[in-house]
């Protein structure tokens, strides 16, 4: 099974996976100057990265993203009990590099993806 997938689909192993995490709080502060904070949610966010990336594998993931705005997404987690988490996420930052040709194939650099927590 590969590292990542999108709607139940593997993608093409990314060079680097970065995972975080943010809390959303509701904080203030009290008369005496007391620091009070609710703990809203913990959302986890996931790039993706590929230092070269094929193009027709490019394309495969950015048709598995054109379709909609949330995607459950699937990813090592070793904070997840089977050390597998799945969110329902939506699209950040695409980016990719300058592009070149090897063997007749065309290679994106620099490829990165951000999926954020809905």
């Amino acid at each position: 099974m590969a590292p990542v997938t999108i709607n139940g689909q593997p993608i093409a192993n990314a060079s680097e996976i970065e995972r975080g995490q943010f809390r959303i709080t509701k904080a203030e502060r009290t008369a005496d100057g007391t620091m009070v904070m609710d703990l809203i949610a913990i959302k986890h966010r996931l790039d993706l990265r590929w230092n070269r990336i094929a193009e027709a594998s490019y394309k495969e993931i950015l048709n598995l993203l054109a379709g909609d705005v949330f995607y459950q997404v699937a990813y090592p987690d070793p904070q997840a009990p089977d050390g597998q988490r799945t969110i329902t996420a939506y699209v950040g930052d695409i980016t990719d590099g300058v592009w070149q040709r090897v063997g007749g194939v065309r290679y994106f650099r620099d490829v990165r993806i951000g999926l954020i927590e809905r």
